[in-house]
């Protein structure tokens, strides 16, 4: 069976070629993609602009593309819980599902795990089809709409950055960058009963649409000193939790001088090159945590509840559908547009 893809040859060649649809295994779902996101992460790889290419993480040709919804086209013999036509979304990685981290739930962890679409990856969601076995699939409730389901992937990422500071009732929560993830923490750190929710952007728009999802306080670097207004904000005592989502190394260094003592920190950015004069020494000295953010491991379910109980919209975020055949125009502007556009969407 034949299919159209975006694959990626090498830094800036993308073509749109007719390929083979992924062979079907016993365990497995095709999935026809409905929509698929544009991520920070597929510009960088797609640009070249990333230090994975010199760590020996990207392998071409590939397949980009990890925030996807579709329905499902066929099943294999040993599919129990799908059926053709059932609306789902997946996990971004694949693992053996039956070593003993992944017996445990702790597939992230596997020796084997192959991302979807970036590093040491399986081919995702830049395509008309995709395969994924069905231990990593999910449903999508009949009141989410498919866009909704494309965007699953980075707030379940922007759910794992704030499930694991352990927000408590009452706690100073400042996120860094007003991309989806960032704009997602806004929505599910309220929800987790954030006393004071602080964004910090330099777009305005963007920032106008994170105190709609729940910022009690925008500061845009633009126009105003943050290190000022957070130290006005928190009576110099700091932030209790941040989520780091800029990937910008100032903001890091930013980061680590507002954390309160016993503060938590969420990195859920790649950084472009390595940020070697971090004070190392105020992780002990201020007793604080540091929590690497990769993927969004069983946070998928949870998402999709929230979404079903009507408590979670964030469609406000897509601001433009592109079709796949112009995926790389997708990309460009989602780096040379970026005041305007916070997600994008492909539809095959």
């Amino acid at each position: 069976m034949k299919m159209y893809a975006q694959r990626l040859y090498s830094p800036n060649d993308l073509r749109w070629e007719e390929t083979e649809v992924p062979e079907l295994g016993t365990h497995d779902v095709r999935i026809k993609v409905e929509y698929c996101g544009v991520c920070g992460t597929d510009y960088a790889i797609w640009s070249g602009q990333t230090s994975f290419y010199e760590m020996g993480l990207i392998r071409t040709p590939m397949t980009l593309g990890h925030e996807y919804s579709g329905v499902i086209d066929a099943v294999g013999d040993a599919v129990t819980r799908f059926k053709k036509g059932d609306r789902v979304v997946s996990d971004t990685g694949v693992s053996c599902g039956i070593c003993e981290v992944c017996l445990r739930g702790d597939y992230l962890h596997c020796d084997t795990m192959q991302a979807v679409g970036t590093i040491n990856c399986i081919d995702g969601g830049y395509a008309q089809y995709t395969v994924m076995p069905e231990r990593h699939v999910f449903p999508i409730p009949d009141e989410a709409s498919y866009e909704m389901g494309a965007l699953c992937e980075p707030v379940a990422t922007a759910m794992y950055a704030v499930e694991r500071p352990q927000i408590k009732l009452g706690d100073t929560v400042m996120i860094i960058g007003t991309g989806p993830i960032g704009l997602a923490a806004v929505s599910l750190a309220k929800l987790k009963g954030a006393g004071k929710i602080i964004l910090i952007g330099r777009k305005a728009g963007k920032l106008d649409i994170g105190r709609k999802f729940g910022a009690d306080f925008c500061i845009n670097t633009a126009n105003e000193d943050p290190a000022e207004r957070v130290t006005e904000l928190t009576n110099s005592k700091g932030v209790n939790v941040i989520i780091e989502a800029s990937g910008a190394g100032e903001m890091l260094h930013f980061a680590f001088d507002c954390i309160a003592l016993g503060g938590r920190i969420s990195l859920v950015s790649f950084y472009e090159k390595n940020i070697n004069d971090l004070n190392i020494n105020k992780i002990v000295l201020n007793d604080l945590a540091v929590f690497g953010i990769m993927g969004s491991p069983n946070m998928g379910p949870a998402v999709i509840k929230l979404i079903k109980s009507g408590r979670l919209d964030l469609t406000p975020m897509i601001t433009a559908v592109y079709p796949l055949e112009q995926a790389q125009q997708a990309l460009i502007a989602s780096k040379q547009k970026d005041a305007e556009h916070i997600k994008i969407l492909l539809k095959p």
